[in-house]
């Protein structure tokens, strides 16, 4: 017996074809290197029905951004806010990692879009920080974090604790394969945000 985790390729709308395959070209080529009729060869539709559902190649990212953002939103929603509050910051970095462990493609777009200098990478990168400045408001009124510390510092704190990890464990993994020496456990990077 087979068990299918989601939706199949097939079943998926027209809209969710194109952004799911937009997405994995984004992030494996580079949005720049990608056109509208590599889109949609890849999704199996035409360039006018990626005009019909986005309108322009950059409705198409803004989309695609959107979905990624939509992969936090849904992680950070299967944590409930009961316990101490340095158990619900835990369990909420805990539900990102997972998400990031279980979708490699939006690891790999998050990489690329916020390394790499293009509007599309600020766009992305202005829709995490309104999501985390929207968590932390939330966080805030329920007791889970602090009012007197800076809401801006919270939100650095936020994005570095989920996602910084991923920029560092790059040069990590090269530096950990580099060395020779007995087998160990691969330490693993982490950010520190402190208020100078």
């Amino acid at each position: 017996m087979t068990i299918h985790h989601g939706p199949q390729q097939s079943d998926l709308t027209a809209r969710a074809r194109i952004r799911n395959a937009a997405l994995e070209l984004y992030a494996t080529r580079g949005e720049g290197r990608v056109s509208m009729r590599t889109v949609a060869a890849e999704a199996g539709v035409t360039v006018g029905l990626i005009q019909h559902h986005f309108g322009t190649k950059a409705g198409l990212g803004q989309a695609v951004d959107d979905y990624v953002v939509d992969h936090f939103v849904s992680a950070l929603a299967t944590v409930e806010e009961s316990g101490s509050a340095q158990d619900v910051i835990a369990a909420r970095d805990d539900a990102v990692r997972v998400m990031l462990r279980d979708s490699p493609l939006v690891v790999q777009y998050l990489n690329r879009s916020l390394t790499e200098p293009t509007h599309r990478g600020a766009h992305l990168l202005r829709a995490l920080v309104d999501l985390m400045a929207h968590e932390i408001e939330g966080l805030r009124r329920s007791g889970y974090a602090s009012t007197s510390t800076s809401r801006k510092v919270q939100v650095v704190r936020m994005l570095m604790d989920q996602i910084g990890q991923l920029f560092l464990e790059p040069m990590v993994d090269a530096v950990w394969e580099h060395l020779e020496g007995e087998p160990e456990v691969r330490p693993t990077a982490r950010i520190t945000v402190t208020e100078r």
